[in-house]
């Protein structure tokens, strides 16, 4: 047999009408297991990849005045994962000498719902926020990642081995294609005309994400059954009471962990294949994870592009993920699988060498030193200050009165307040130069103290109960089976809720921002203040109005446009700015996009590859408890990836993390080129005969 047949099979129109042969309700329960992964993108892509990552490292600058919260969302996923990694091979071996899949699948998604809309609360807890959001963060993703090692064992159950390459490709586009919609309603809520303010915008995400989770998510527990198991392992015989029975289920299952550890000697394959995909996993899954991060700290991005990226990678991963399922039928899972990596690995290296085209000097057109005020409006550079103050006859449109000021604008229409902390000890620099010179601040939440917390626990509150009213409506709705009119009245009802919930939270009635603006007198103030102190992550500029302040512009020797920041790669974004992303005008947005289009051709694939040729290699009567140990490597590797880029970026630089993750993506991709996937289905083929009574034990 060639590897292209082994990679999926010789004839991808057979395998399709295998598929399309089978029982109506095996149709079903194979299309409930696709809905889940159309489902749990809503944290997967959403939650995990987009908002959080960029949410709690926002939080968590503005609370310590620095730029490195991409090192500390890295930490807090790493420890997210402890949980995972060990119990996962033990679930894994209850799950086969049990038949409770789909109990302990329950379980983990509900607690993944449950915290992915409470993270909604997280801005409210005030300069405490980014631990609030953490800690949800932590027990949502124990939620999503330990479901998913249940999830991936129902695999091997739903087809035949032939099929597994069409069945996880399959499942990846459902998800791709679920995350996008998903994505494109959340953008617009980012965007909206919505009178909402930012923190209830986020809110809205949050919940929404939940309740498309629980809703799809639904589906699989109504049409996937529970898969039928080789052998059983009583309950009641495991112990006097439920206690002494969990001890006596973790001992057992830990023992088998243990003795599958010793026979993994036995499917030699299997075991390297699986110190590869430790290995490339590992990077993977960082880059995915700490994308958004880093578009935060080392870019200063804001949250739409963040979502314009992952819908980029969505849009695109859908038709590339189908295209390299027609490349692992022709070519072979292997192939495809180290393509797709290889992709990863030129993307990572680029993506080190993103970096903001310079905000000075660009629009200097006198050659005076001072960037001319009309050249600035045409360019849009000045929008690209933190803050802007342009000079306006008439800040409050009353033509009968001489009030002529500077109007104060901020980067991505974020407040002052919410940029800097009344309190953290990395903005002081700042504050104690210039705020008295800003627009009277308002930390009323900040202040507060004790309400900072009890505004949070209510906004907790508040959340819970419209979760579980709009949940159990969803359900209700499903019941029905009313087909597309239940589908549309769903996202009314959902619809209806949100709204309803804006006038509860009185977002209805929020009138326009009040217009920030200082006198003249101010703004010099403010400008000869310049001379004083670079040393801060901010950057502002005087744009008309007096002509010796015009086009006066200050920039902190820690604001991201200052490549050279005494990083050992440094060298490399410089390079790539000069020499690339200046000379074509490509701002970090656009970088950002072009990310986007590149990581879309290979993030499907090289998921749906990786699960597929680890189907194949798995003997069908320990699926549960090979995936467990899928899942523990699986969440190692994510672990251990996160870990190194937190030591990484916390030693170095988030540069230097990002280059070193993707040495360990090079690594696992030369050891997958090394597998051979024909012995290695041949064992598990012999380990299944051996199971059923066949052959005899060895």
């Amino acid at each position: 047999m060639g590897e292209a047949a082994v990679g999926g099979a010789s004839d991808a129109g057979i395998v399709k009408q295998s598929i399309a042969d089978m029982p109506e309700e095996d149709l079903k329960a194979l299309k409930g297991w696709y809905f889940f992964d159309w489902a749990n993108q809503a944290y997967a892509l959403t939650v995990m990849t987009v908002i959080a990552p960029a949410l709690m490292s926002n939080l968590y600058n503005k609370a310590t005045g620095t730029q490195t919260g991409d090192a500390f969302y890295a930490t807090i996923l790493t420890l997210s994962m402890i949980f995972v990694v060990l119990t996962a091979p033990a679930l894994g071996v209850i799950a086969d000498r049990m038949p409770v899949k789909k109990k302990l699948l329950k379980w983990y998604t509900a607690a993944g719902i449950a915290f992915t809309a409470l993270m909604g609360a997280a801005p409210y807890f005030g300069s405490d926020g980014y631990i609030v959001l953490a800690v949800m963060f932590a027990i949502g993703t124990i939620g999503f990642t330990g479901g998913n090692v249940i999830y991936y064992s129902f695999m091997p159950y739903l087809s035949d081995r032939e099929n597994q390459d069409q069945v996880s490709t399959w499942g990846y586009m459902y998800g791709f294609m679920g995350g996008s919609i998903l994505l494109i309603f959340h953008l617009l809520i980012l965007m909206g005309p919505f009178n909402w303010d930012t923190n209830f915008r986020i809110s809205v995400i949050f919940v929404t994400s939940a309740l498309w989770w629980w809703g799809f998510g639904a589906l699989m527990f109504k049409w996937t059954p529970e898969p039928e198991i080789s052998s059983d392992m009583e309950w009641e015989s495991l112990g006097k009471n439920n206690l002494f029975r969990v001890f006596g289920a973790a001992k057992i299952a830990y023992g088998q962990v243990f003795k599958t550890a010793k026979e993994i000697r036995k499917f030699k394959v299997l075991a390297f294949f699986l110190l590869a995909y430790l290995l490339f996993y590992d990077g993977v899954n960082t880059i995915a994870s700490m994308a958004s991060a880093f578009g935060d700290s080392v870019l200063r991005l804001d949250q739409k592009m963040n979502i314009m990226l992952l819908l980029t990678v969505n849009i695109v991963a859908i038709p590339m993920t189908f295209v390299f399922g027609k490349l692992a039928a022709k070519k072979g899972t292997k192939f495809a699988l180290m393509l797709a990596l290889l992709i990863y690995c030129a993307v990572a290296v680029t993506a080190a060498g993103f970096a903001p085209l310079e905000l000075d000097s660009e629009t200097d057109a006198n050659a005076d030193g001072v960037p001319d005020d009309a050249e600035l409006t045409e360019k849009g550079d000045s929008t690209r200050y933190d803050f802007v103050f342009t000079w306006n006859d008439d800040p409050d449109g009353n033509e009968s009165t001489n009030d002529s000021a500077y109007v104060l604008s901020t980067l991505y229409g974020i407040s002052y307040e919410n940029w800097i902390s009344n309190t953290s000890e990395g903005d002081a620099v700042f504050r104690d130069a210039f705020q008295e010179h800003f627009p009277e601040t308002d930390y009323s939440v900040e202040d507060s103290g004790e309400s900072t917390l009890g505004t949070g626990l209510m906004v907790c509150l508040f959340i819970l109960v419209m979760v579980v009213l709009l949940g159990g409506g969803l359900m209700w709705l499903q019941e029905r089976n009313m087909g597309w009119m239940g589908v549309f009245a769903a996202f009314l009802l959902v619809g209806v809720g949100i709204f309803g919930a804006s006038f509860l939270a009185d977002q209805a009635s929020v009138d326009e921002k009040d217009v920030n603006t200082i006198t003249e007198a101010d703004a010099v103030a403010l400008v000869a203040a310049f001379e004083e102190t670079d040393d801060h992550r901010f950057s502002i500029i005087i744009v008309g109005g007096n002509d010796t302040i015009a086009g006066s512009s200050e920039v902190g020797d820690t604001h991201p446009t200052i490549v050279e920041q005494g990083g050992p790669v440094d060298w490399w974004a410089s390079t790539m700015r000069s020499k690339v992303w200046a000379p074509l005008s490509i701002s970090v947005s656009m970088q950002w996009i072009i990310l986007g289009l590149f990581v879309g051709c290979a993030m499907g694939s090289a998921g749906a590859q990786a699960r597929s040729m680890f189907s194949q290699l798995t003997p069908k009567s320990r699926t549960s408890e090979f995936f467990g140990f899928f899942g523990f490597l699986g969440k190692s590797a994510a672990m251990m990836g996160t870990a190194l880029y937190a030591i990484a970026s916390t030693t170095f630089d988030s540069r230097v993390a990002l280059l070193s993750v993707t040495v360990v993506i090079l690594i696992g991709t030369y050891l997958t080129s090394k597998v051979d996937i024909e012995e290695g289905i041949r064992v598990a083929e012999e380990e299944d005969a051996r199971a059923r009574g066949e052959i005899p034990e060895e």
